[in-house]
Parts: structure tokens; sequence; C-alpha cells
């Protein structure tokens, strides 16, 4: 990993830092999962658990993450010491499915970190589980006329930052249905970024 990759993936610039400069809220997307407390959350590529921040009500909560960095950080926050709550090292697999049997799935900022096989194969397993309702994702896109978004896009650690067209292939080869998509700003208000929400559905 790259010393630029090293500092932009810290999480204390990632949660402290990058906000101050592209300005982020996330409140649309975990309200676009609508999750409530009967729900069995799984969020794939959580980071630092930054979603606990936005989830008010969950039967329980499971973040996953590759990076050993950013799970130490989740497990210090106040809420992971919940009994409903946790957090894992590792990669997401159909065991992880079985075993947590979600009902909703959070993959924020996750498929611009994965080629298109990869990413394909995650939301498959999403659609091969019989408990899920709703998955929902939310990513950097590059946009017509957009060459501020793009040029911070380009920069983005992720290295698979695609168009809308792009992504709703995604979804599109892995047999789910988008039932809702929409361009919005980092922040509703001082946002200079653009992402891509997606609620898709079995």
């Amino acid at each position: 990993m790259s010393l630029y990759d090293r500092i932009l993936g810290h999480p204390f610039v990632y949660h402290y830092v990058r906000p101050l400069v592209v300005g982020i809220d996330y409140t649309p997307q975990y309200e676009a999962l609508d999750a409530h407390s009967a729900d069995r959350i799984l969020d794939i590529g959580c980071g630092g658990g930054d979603a606990l921040r936005y989830l008010g009500s969950f039967e329980t909560y499971h973040g996953f993450d590759t990076d050993e960095v950013a799970i130490s950080f989740a497990k210090q926050r106040p809420e992971a010491g919940r009994p409903n709550v946790h957090f894992e090292t590792a990669p997401v697999t159909p065991a992880t499915f079985q075993h947590v049997r979600p009902t909703r799935v959070m993959m924020n900022g996750l498929l611009h970190h994965v080629d298109d096989e990869a990413a394909v194969q995650l939301l498959r397993m999403c659609g091969a589980t019989n408990t899920v309702e709703r998955i929902v994702t939310n990513d950097p896109v590059y946009l017509a006329d957009e060459p501020l978004n793009n040029i911070l896009a380009r920069l983005d650690r992720g290295r698979f930052v695609r168009r809308i067209e792009g992504y709703r292939d995604l979804v599109a080869r892995a047999g789910l249905t988008i039932a809702h998509d929409v361009v919005m700003r980092s922040h509703p208000t001082r946002g200079i970024a653009r992402y891509l929400l997606m609620v898709i559905e079995r």
C-alpha cells in the first residue's frame, strides 16, 4: 500500500479530516437502509464503524472489514460495547451470510474499491440469501460536466470508480433490481463530491 493510501485510509483522517475537506453526511444513505428494531444488519466494508452514528434501531449489527486498523478503531467506539454489535476483521463469504442471516446489507463506499467480478460476486451473495430484503450502496461516481467531482473521484483510494451505467450494470449482472438510485452531494449543503446511492432489492 502506498503512503498516499495509508494516510487517506487511516481512520482518523477518514472520520475527522476528510469530512472537513469534502463535507460528509451519510444520513440519507442510512435512512434508505430503512432499518428497524427487528433487522439484522450486515455492514460490508464497515471501516471504523461510522454506521453506528446513523443507525437508530436494529436487532443486531455486524460490521466486516479486511482492514485491521479500521476494525481496531471501530471496536473502540462506545457503541461497540453493546451485546448486539459485532465487528470482525475478515472478508465476507457465503458462510457469513448463513451465520448472520441479514435482512439489511449496507455497502457504503465499497463497490468502487473492488473490480467488476468481485462486486458482482458480493451482490450475488446478497441475492442468494433469502433473508435479505434490501441492499444499499453508496459510491463516488464520474459525471459529465462535473470536473471538480471527477478530480476528487480520481484521487479517491478506490481504483474502480465508475459512471452511473457501470454501477447499474453490476446490479443487473448479479440478477438484482434497483428500486431507486440517485446522485447526491456528499453533504446536503457543503458537499463538493457526488455519490451514487442505490437501493437494491432481490
